[in-house]
């Protein structure tokens, strides 16, 4: 069974993109709250993107998105990474639509390989006050 890797970055945004040809990731509009007029709400683009160390062998992705009892209330997953030496630092970017968000609440990305939880990021909602 291959390692399980060490998650060296995770961050939540609006927009992740690869560049052809150099390969570089760009993460655009990157955010770790959400402040809402009025509940349920959707967030119209969400993406993430991922950096690892210590990943060796072939891995199944997939992310859950959870709420604080750990209800699931969306799974992101097809990801599929395969990694040649143990030296390198491979990372990845997963762009999703429409994110629905329930209430305010502290809510997580739980990070999965080959089906072992690696990690939980989390996103904090809460309520945007008027002013």
């Amino acid at each position: 069974m291959p390692p399980k890797p060490n998650v060296i970055s995770f961050l939540i945004a609006d927009n992740v993109m690869q560049e052809k040809g150099s390969n570089k990731w760009s993460a655009i509009g990157i955010f770790d709250h959400i402040y809402a007029e009025k509940f349920p709400c959707v967030h119209i683009n969400t993406a993430l993107y991922v950096k690892l160390s210590d990943a060796e062998g072939d891995y199944d992705i997939r992310v859950e998105f959870t709420d604080s009892s750990a209800r699931k209330l969306g799974v992101f997953e097809g990801v599929k990474l395969q990694v040649v030496s143990r030296l390198a630092q491979p990372d990845f970017g997963i762009q999703t639509r429409n994110l629905f968000i329930p209430k305010p609440d502290k809510y997580n990305f739980d990070l999965y390989f080959n089906d072992q939880l690696c990690q939980s990021f989390p996103l904090i909602v809460e309520t945007k006050e008027m002013r």
